[in-house]
C-alpha cells in the first residue's frame, strides 16, 4: 500500500506561504537569467573596453581580446542560465513535495536556500528580492507550526506503511 501524502489543505498557512514563496522564488531566478541576457552586450563592451585599458601598449600576442572577453562573457551568462534553470525547476520540484509533507524535500530547499543566500553577495535588483523571498520562505518552513506539521505528516506515513 503506498501512502498517499494528506491534501495542502491540510498544510499550515507556514507550510502554504513557504510553498508559495519558493515557487516565487523559481521565477524569481528565470528573471534573473532573462535579465543577465538583456544586459550581456552592455556587459561585452564593457569588458572589452577594461581589457583593451588594461593591455594598453603591450602585446597580446596575437590573442583577439576583443573575442576572448565576448565567448567568456557568454559562456558565463549560457553556464548560468542553465544553472538557474536547473535550481529554478527542482525548486518548484521539492517545494510541492514540501507541501505534500515531505520532510526531506524542506531540508533541500533549506540547502538551496543556503546556497542562494550566500550567493546573493554581489546580487542586486531581482537578486535582491530573489534573496528576501528565499529567506522569508526558509523562515516560514521551520517555523513551530510548520515543524509540528511536517512531524504529524512523518507520523502518518509511518503507519500507513506498517499497515
Amino acid at each position: 500500500m503506498s501512502y498517499e501524502p494528506t491534501a495542502s489543505a491540510d498544510a499550515p498557512s507556514s507550510v502554504v506561504w513557504s510553498y508559495r514563496l519558493y515557487i516565487v522564488g523559481a521565477v524569481l531566478g528565470l528573471i534573473g537569467a532573462v535579465v543577465t541576457f538583456i544586459a550581456l552586450p552592455a556587459a561585452i563592451s564593457a569588458g572589452t573596453d577594461a581589457a583593451n585599458r588594461a593591455l594598453q601598449g603591450q602585446s597580446t600576442n596575437g590573442v583577439d581580446v576583443a573575442g576572448a572577453t565576448t565567448g567568456l562573457a557568454v559562456g558565463g551568462a549560457v553556464l548560468s542560465a542553465v544553472i538557474t534553470l536547473a535550481f529554478s525547476i527542482l525548486t518548484i520540484v521539492f517545494a510541492r513535495k514540501m507541501r505534500a509533507g515531505r520532510n526531506w524535500a524542506r531540508i533541500v530547499l533549506a540547502v538551496f536556500a543556503a546556497l542562494q543566500i550566500f550567493g546573493v553577495l554581489g546580487s542586486y535588483g531581482v537578486g535582491a528580492v530573489h534573496f528576501v523571498v528565499v529567506v522569508v520562505a526558509l523562515i516560514l518552513s521551520f517555523v513551530p507550526t510548520s515543524n509540528a506539521w511536517f512531524q504529524q505528516q512523518k507520523v502518518a506515513q509511518q503507519t500507513a506503511t506498517t499497515v
